[in-house]
């Protein structure tokens, strides 16, 4: 539990300095423009407060309790990411079937199964942009 309030209170910590930051250069960026008059300027400076302040909202971190569903995610992507492969090496064999038989269409159809397997074992690691 200390473990998590120290990283809070250090997360709240970067979120202040970079929201500072963010006001700094925004206003060096209005002041040193000649294109901004006061209503634009006035804009701009509140656009930047705004997201400042969005910035600085406390985040609350409370246990999901969601291992279930994220043993299953993994089992999945860990599945979409074999299957995913075999289909790609099926699709390499078509390409290069394709080329031995100077056929068009096969080639197609090769590259189109082959661009499938690595989309499938894309998406299946994708997991990892989401945390899971």
């Amino acid at each position: 539990m200390k473990k998590k309030i120290t990283q809070i209170i250090e997360r709240s910590k970067l979120s202040f300095i970079m929201c500072i930051i963010t006001l700094i250069l925004s206003y060096i960026f209005i002041d040193s423009s000649l294109i901004f008059d006061g209503k634009e300027k006035i804009t701009v400076l509140t656009g930047a407060i705004g997201s400042s302040m969005i910035l600085l909202t406390s985040r609350v971190y409370a246990d999901s309790n969601t291992g279930s569903i994220d043993s299953f995610i993994n089992f999945a992507c860990d599945w979409l990411t074999k299957i995913g492969g075999v289909i790609a090496l099926v699709g390499g064999v078509m390409f290069a079937l394709g080329w031995q038989r100077e056929d068009a269409e096969g080639k197609s159809r090769g590259l189109m199964t082959l661009m499938a397997g690595f989309m499938l074992v894309a998406i299946a690691q994708s997991k990892n942009l989401f945390g899971l």
